[in-house]
């Protein structure tokens, strides 16, 4: 038995064997199948569904047609769907209009999709053509949409479909482009904790751009990386803001630090801009490797009096980035891949306790790798294979250097 909207029965009984079928491969054990087989049936399995996608689609035509939305209590035949199948709002009525389209203008994609051919995204994607497309070419570019079907994914053919109706009415496609450009917008807004707030809405080709510079940054540092895809994506944030702002030194920023003169260990430290206090890892963190204008004071009566500014030379100069890449060739933690445009210049003795802005006390990380050494996490050791030169490892006990 079904029920949608006032409409309750059991069906005209042609899906029977249709269902004694399905029943029958859910309770199969799919184990007990030779694995060549079990490929082979995965590929007819999925050539059946979309046969099955034009029979749906031919039940839909022909409820549409004779006003099956009106017994069921709707107003259109998507509205049905939608509701009546539980799908995501405006399906319904994709599936309707998909459906009437492939009787009335796409009949060669129509039997594609009753033989198994293409997949029913595919005669989505294809159908899109009569609203890109002069009516007078709809015929034409069927076959050559087929071909494209045929080849590649629904995501190919809608590229497709863009690109003839780029060149067929080049004015009318680039005032769309621009109305649906329109709509893109990035907000990017602090919190009342310090923390920023992310939220857009992206062109498809920004979004790729920006979903493959993730990729490249958000990859795992090394096997025993624990941080979550999502972390790992907001850490890579912080990379690509950092590369964009510096094309030569990954990892410089501009930021303003306030300190005790009394308590350069950064106890009291906080952010210029928002007056945020600084953890202790943070401010270790940022000294090391930020173009940091770091602003030395002493309290008074009447608040903080400058002592020196402008601390904008410790970090390594090009000059020097370019040997530590030919040297370490990389984040020299033990295991990483990171490549050197991605890493930090990192003293080993840090620079608060007398290091030197020079080679022999300067190594590259990561932004993950150089973040564990500051929380302690990670220690350095003289590579047994390359004398001379340092490695890093995890700590066996992690404490926190600051």
């Amino acid at each position: 038995m079904f029920e949608m909207g006032g409409v309750v029965g059991g069906g005209s009984g042609a899906l029977a064997p249709l269902t004694a079928a399905v029943d029958g491969l859910v309770a199969a054990n799919h184990r007990d199948v030779p694995l060549a087989d079990l490929v082979a049936d995965i590929a007819v399995l999925h050539t059946q569904e979309q046969r099955l996608a034009a029979a749906k689609m031919a039940m839909i035509r022909a409820c549409d047609a004779d006003g099956g939305h009106h017994l069921a209590g709707h107003a259109t035949t998507g509205a049905m769907l939608t509701d009546g199948l539980r799908l995501a709002p405006g399906q319904g009525q994709s599936m309707a209009k998909t459906a009437r389209l492939l009787e009335s203008d796409f009949p060669a994609t129509a039997e594609a999709l009753e033989n198994g051919r293409i997949s029913y995204p595919h005669a989505v994607a294809i159908t899109r053509a009569k609203a890109k497309l002069p009516a007078d070419r709809l015929a034409e570019a069927e076959p050559i949409l087929l071909e494209v079907a045929a080849a590649g994914s629904a995501a190919m053919v809608r590229a497709a479909v863009d690109r003839m109706a780029e060149l067929l009415e080049p004015e009318h496609h680039d005032q769309e482009d621009q109305d649906l450009r329109a709509r893109r917008y990035l907000n990017v807004s602090q919190t009342l904790d310090g923390w920023w707030a992310v939220d857009g809405h992206l062109p498809p080709e920004v979004g790729q751009r920006l979903t493959a510079a993730l990729e490249e940054f958000a990859a795992p540092a090394d096997p025993a990386d624990t941080r979550t895809a999502p972390q790992r994506r907001a850490d890579a944030i912080a990379e690509i803001a950092d590369a964009s702002l510096d094309g030569t030194t990954a990892g410089v920023t501009a930021v303003t630090i306030t300190t005790d003169a009394e308590h350069l260990d950064g106890v009291g430290a906080t952010f210029d801009d928002t007056g945020m206090p600084v953890g202790l890892s943070t401010y270790d963190l940022a000294i090391c490797q930020t173009r940091l204008t770091l602003v030395v004071s002493k309290r008074t009566g009447i608040g903080w009096s400058p002592l020196a500014v402008g601390r904008l030379n410790r970090y390594a100069t090009p000059a020097q980035r370019a040997a530590l890449h030919r040297r370490d060739h990389g984040c020299i933690y033990r295991g990483c891949t990171r490549p050197a445009r991605r890493c930090h210049a990192h003293h080993i003795t840090d620079w608060r306790d007398g290091g030197n802005t020079d080679l022999p006390n300067m190594v590259l990380l990561c932004a993950y790798h150089h973040r564990m050494i500051h929380l302690g996490r990670a220690m350095f050791i003289d590579d047994p294979d390359t004398p001379g030169r340092h490695i890093a490892i995890p700590t066996r006990r992690h404490t926190t250097a600051a």
